[in-house]
């Protein structure tokens, strides 16, 4: 005979296993697939959000951070190769990078160097999680933990994007000392000195929910679409009402997979709403800056970010 879970026990394994990052690659690749259940509009609104977010990110990024980053590592190799000559010169340049960084953002503790960005997308609708979710909640109900853990783990969507910075205060402080070992003829220190400073890097991670993201997208194309000159007022009614119900869509997703608690999205819900009793009245406009600022805050709240 299976034995049950007790139910305090079975909420706690969902719990922890909705919570875990990134659980297996294999299902990564899965649900990276797209799936019939989304509408091809929102997967198009997604990409294009989701090129946005990361185009932003990379215009953070300070070139000479990145120059001095791969700068210190081709010296260690240099090094590594028993030549000095071309690591003093290129730990010179390096020096010269950091001193215009510390000329352009004298107040700043990290320096964004580089980006790397990783992505898991369940992209079923709000029928299928429920689905997925029924399946797991019935294995736990079996005590099979294991196989509700395997579904569970691939119901997430989201956008992690990891970038690594420069710690300014120490960085060039520690490229100077390898300078002068290198001077000195030391150069077994001078290259332990360059692998710690490139240790000292600090890597910090900010996760995405896209649903949010593609929310976002679709109201602020709702809200634009009020003022086309080239619409009708019914029939840009009927085009926001269509993407409204999609960004919903889109937000009931989002609820479903664990990014936030009902009450989270309960005030954004009425205000999406209102938008059918303001359309086209003087009200609109505060309505609509009602919900993007609602939306907003939601995401701020949503967003993880870790080092």
């Amino acid at each position: 005979m299976e034995k049950k879970l007790p139910e305090v026990a079975k909420h706690t394994a969902l719990i922890l296993i909705l919570s875990t990052p990134f659980m297996s690659a294999v299902f990564a690749d899965i649900n990276k697939k797209e799936n019939a259940s989304v509408l091809p509009d929102t997967q198009k609104n997604l990409s294009i959000t989701k090129s946005k977010v990361l185009a932003e990110k990379r215009q953070q990024l300070v070139t000479e951070a990145a120059e001095a980053v791969s700068g210190t590592q081709k010296a260690v190799e240099a090094l590594e190769k028993n030549d000095p000559k071309t690591a003093l010169s290129i730990l010179q340049t390096v020096s010269g990078k950091l001193d215009i960084i510390l000329a352009k953002a004298p107040s700043l503790a990290l320096i964004p160097a580089d980006i790397e960005t990783d992505y898991f997308n369940f992209t079923g609708d709000s029928k299928a999680i429920k689905q997925e979710l029924k399946k797991a909640d019935d294995l736990l109900d079996s005590g099979k933990i294991q196989d509700a853990r395997q579904i569970l783990s691939g119901l997430a969507s989201e956008l992690s994007i990891t970038v690594t910075n420069i710690p300014i205060g120490s960085f060039p402080v520690a490229i100077k000392e390898a300078v002068a070992l290198i001077d000195a003829g030391k150069t077994e220190e001078a290259a332990n000195t360059l692998n710690e400073v490139l240790g000292m890097l600090v890597k910090t991670t900010e996760t995405i929910p896209l649903p949010i993201l593609s929310a976002e997208a679709l109201l602020n194309e709702a809200s634009a679409m009020e003022n086309k000159k080239d619409l009708s007022k019914e029939k840009s009614k009927e085009e926001i009402m269509k993407l409204t119900s999609e960004a919903t869509n889109e937000l009931q997703r989002a609820e479903l997979l664990g990014y936030g608690t009902s009450s989270d999205y309960k005030t954004l819900y009425a205000s999406i709403d209102d938008i059918k009793k303001t359309l086209h009245s003087d009200k609109s406009q505060t309505t609509w800056e009602r919900v993007k600022q609602t939306l907003s805050e939601l995401k701020n709240k949503l967003i993880h970010s870790k080092k």
